[in-house]
């Protein structure tokens, strides 16, 4: 008899505007009610600027996404599903640590001055 998943699926969004040519840093804490982060992925209120840009990211202060990895490789688009393109982790959450830095090192003339992050950490939460 197969195991049924009874964990309660929760998203916490991280939301911040980044101007072109910029770095941004965000330092803020898992929510207490997550017991686990079990994926990351993101979204751009404007997909040129996909090109150049970079993130970091710090879990429970554990180095999850090295320095210089590329926006693309974890942004969502609507022709994707969640499970397709979030990278998979298992992290304590519970007010853990979360540090994201986000390079913007686009030269693409059609990114306006600033625009839009959405960092989604894919949360689990124990059924009592």
């Amino acid at each position: 008899m197969e195991a049924k998943d009874t964990n309660i699926k929760k998203l916490q969004v991280v939301k911040f505007e980044v101007k072109k040519g910029e770095t941004f840093e965000f330092n803020g804490n898992t929510k207490t009610e997550h017991d686990r982060i079990k994926g990351i992925f993101l979204r751009l209120s404007n997909a040129q600027a996909l090109q150049g840009a970079t993130l970091r990211v710090w879990l429970d202060d554990t180095e999850i996404i090295p320095d210089d990895t590329e926006v693309a490789l974890l942004h969502h688009s609507d022709d994707m599903s969640i499970n397709d393109v979030a990278f998979p982790v298992e992290e304590k959450a519970k007010n853990s640590p979360v540090r994201i830095i986000y390079k913007d090192n686009s030269e693409n003339l059609a990114v306006a001055d600033s625009y839009h992050v959405r960092v989604y950490l894919l949360a689990e939460v124990d059924k009592k």
